[in-house]
């Protein structure tokens, strides 16, 4: 059944893109070998085509397509309607374009603020006016074909395809159109114009052989972009539609460089791009909701089209069941990454906007989710405001976003979260919250700038960015980040876990506070939860201490065997850390425990222990416990045999980072522990014993102070500590 479904699907992609693109084929069918001359006479003078007798002459299929697309009764269209009925083409389209001109189909889009260019918006725009385009502070000259246009399969100096897919999306027609609001300066309209008839003439819709399995792939270890180019991916078509196109073509409107061709062009593309979303969009993934939000975009502010509430409506739907299907009750959106969630959190109440200025509504169901979402977002906050860096995610400010929410939803409790109590109302009950269905931890000691916070993953592989962390714990303290997570770097050889190259090593367990085994990371667990974390068993939460265990048991890269990682974590508040784990084997193994410190910290081995020593700032102390005896090295920016020892702030850029490596070999099942003590300024001295194995009992004695006796079960248990 399913290979009869997916022939189907294939035929029906076949069929649409036989009838609504591949300009060569139908250039050659309407005219034989005068078709096709008259083809290759548009592809060489493309730049010459502006007005709608130009167009008319040479791509009369095109031009015909957008009067089959619209609903000619639509009000307004009357003139439109009446050249056409007197076979008067031409003139059908320059009464199209002149009704475009008077509409206010999308006011609500181009406010004075959106039109209001920064200085990023300007400087960007002069660039574009020589060609150079710039994606994450890398910038290039746009190579040219023979015939003037942009190649647009560039993919930029380092060969990222990031680029090439942040260059079809077509930002940069933003850019130009505040840059020429706000200058008058008719050479921006012109170069927008120049572009999108660039674009729409040299990229018709590839046929189903190059995008048709990107869709309904069913591996992620596959690379798709091996199978066609950067420019028609179907998540660039969403944000296409939702995040440019719409606004250009309405705010150029009063642009007289804005040349006719370029408007059918535009006009008649867009259903293409409607079409192809609508019929092969993602299900539950963070491309859906801006595949839908562009194709919603277009419905609302295109109600022209014969299809135009079918657009708007499937989109509403799609999104609606999307928020339910691909965001856990607990608020956390199924890929698990805090970038990820803020993507799709973005879309999903960007719809709610837009939906609304059109005078549709949204359920309220939906708007709880929305609510869920932020939620999330304001609880797992580092005390200095910005995200985690769980799966593919940047170190990025989440407090303007925050705050703005927080006056939305009325949330006192997040002004509060994001101001460190300066502003708003304090969150009920405890600092720290578990996120029960995506297993997410957040351990805090308070709300304030020097709090303890540590992130703790014990959840689902998630549904897409991932990389191999479950049991990876961050700590950040007294204004700092202590221990972290490596970060992204690159999406290059995007689906890797080879840590000799810089994706897999950041993917992989190599850049997260792990146990490799036998040298090897983690394999890919469960991607999506079936059920919450079980308060009492999974985690415990109370005033005094945060207590969370996991099992990892899908095995290593590579290594034969039983091989099963449990990690209990055990906060004692404002206090330090204790880590217990325990590797149940089969067989005799060599274990790599890491413990990744940030980039501006200061780390060196104490006998045995690794200790920051950096002067009135956050510092942390990390003991090991156990009779596990530890060979210890620090390792900072190595690149062979395989990398170790970088972080990665945001996309595009990484540094060295002190890793600490400890290293043994065991026989068989094995348990040991860890003390992780922060402090601000210098560390006290800390001893630290493992008392019962059994019962994850760990003597904890910190320097002028009395010991502490522990207990870190690793499974039935009475968590806590005297």
């Amino acid at each position: 059944m399913l290979f009869m479904f997916n022939a189907i699907k294939i035929l029906a992609l076949f069929m649409f893109c036989m009838v609504s693109q591949s300009v060569s084929n139908t250039a050659a069918k309407a005219g034989g070998t005068n078709g096709l001359l008259s083809y290759q006479k548009a592809i060489d003078n493309w730049q010459e085509i502006t007005t709608v007798e130009d167009l008319w002459e040479l791509y009369p299929e095109k031009v015909r397509r957008i009067f089959a697309s619209l609903d000619l009764q639509h009000p307004g269209l009357e003139q439109v309607n009446t050249a056409l009925q007197s076979a008067d083409t031409v003139a059908a389209g320059k009464a199209l374009i002149q009704y475009y001109k008077q509409t206010d189909n999308a006011g609500w889009l181009l406010s004075p603020s959106y039109l209001t260019a920064s200085q990023s918006d300007r400087e960007l725009s002069d660039q574009l006016l020589e060609d150079i385009f710039t994606r994450a502070e890398v910038s290039a000259e746009v190579p040219k074909l023979d015939n003037g246009a942009w190649d647009w399969t560039f993919t930029g100096p380092e060969k990222d395809d990031e680029f090439g897919y942040t260059l079809n999306r077509h930002g940069s027609f933003n850019h130009l159109l505040k840059t020429w609001h706000e200058t008058g300066n008719a050479a921006y309209a012109e170069k927008f114009d120049e572009l999108v008839r660039d674009w729409i003439i040299h990229n018709p819709l590839p046929d189903q052989s190059e995008y048709f399995w990107e869709v309904h792939r069913t591996s992620d270890e596959l690379d798709w972009r091996d199978i066609g180019e950067v420019v028609w991916r179907d998540l660039d078509a969403g944000i296409r539609l939702g995040e440019s196109w719409v606004h250009s073509f309405y705010g150029f409107q009063q642009a007289e460089a804005f040349s006719p061709a370029s408007r059918l062009l535009m006009l008649y593309s867009i259903p293409i791009h409607a079409a192809y979303l609508k019929d092969y969009h993602k299900d539950s993934h963070n491309w859906t909701t801006m595949e839908m939000n562009g194709l919603g975009l277009v419905g609302l502010t295109f109600p022209e089209y014969k299809r135009a509430d079918e657009w708007a409506g499937y989109a509403l739907e799609v999104m609606e069941n999307e928020i339910n299907g691909q965001v856990y009750p607990d608020g956390v959106q199924h890929e698990l990454s805090a970038k990820t969630q803020w993507v799709a959190l973005n879309r999903f109440e960007l719809l709610v906007e837009n939906y609304r200025n059109a005078g549709r509504s949204v359920s309220d169901a939906y708007l709880e989710r929305i609510e869920a979402m932020y939620d999330h977002l304001a609880y797992s906050m580092r005390p200095d405001g910005h995200q985690p860096l769980n799966n593919d995610s940047d170190r990025e400010d989440l407090r303007p976003r925050i705050l703005k929410a927080a006056d939305i939803y009325d949330r006192p409790d997040w002004t509060y979260i994001a101001t460190n109590g300066e502003r708003g109302e304090e969150p009920e009950g405890l600092a720290s919250v578990v996120f029960p269905w995506s297993g997410i931890h957040v351990m805090r000691s308070g709300w304030d700038a020097m709090s303890h916070w540590g992130f703790y993953h014990t959840g689902p592989y998630g549904t897409g960015h991932q990389h191999r962390d479950k049991s990876h714990l961050s700590v950040h303290a007294y204004g700092r980040d202590l221990l972290v997570d490596g970060g992204r770097f690159t999406h290059e050889d995007y689906f890797s876990f080879d840590p000799t190259i810089w994706r897999g090593y950041f993917r992989s367990s190599f850049s997260h506070n792990l146990i490799l085994v036998d040298g090897a990371g983690q394999n890919a667990g469960p991607r999506i939860a079936d059920r919450p974390l079980e308060e009492g068993k999974n985690f415990v939460n109370t005033s005094t201490f945060d207590y969370a265990v996991d099992t990892f048991s899908s095995g290593y890269e590579g290594v034969d065997g039983q091989a099963d990682h449990t990690r209990a974590v055990l906060y004692v508040k404002d206090k330090y850390w204790v880590v217990v784990d325990h590797i149940a084997t089969d067989r005799p193994r060599t274990l790599e425990t890491l413990w990744h410190y940030a980039p501006d910290v200061n780390a060196g081995i104490e006998a045995g222990q690794v200790v920051s020593n950096d002067s009135g700032k956050g510092n942390l102390r990390i003991v090991p416990a156990g009779d596990i005896q530890w060979d210890l090295e620090m390792v900072e920016g190595q690149t062979e045999p395989f990398i170790q020892g970088w972080y990665s702030i945001t996309y595009g850029e990484k540094e060295p980072n002190p890793t600490a490596i400890y290293t043994t070999n065991i026989e068989g099942d094995a348990t040991f522990a860890w003390v992780l003590v922060p402090a601000d300024g210098q560390v006290p001295e800390v001893q630290a014993e493992l008392v019962d194995e059994q019962t994850g009992l760990v003597r904890v004695t910190v320097e002028g102070e009395d010991p502490v006796l522990v207990t870190v079960p690793l499974q039935d248990g009475e968590p806590g500590f005297k």
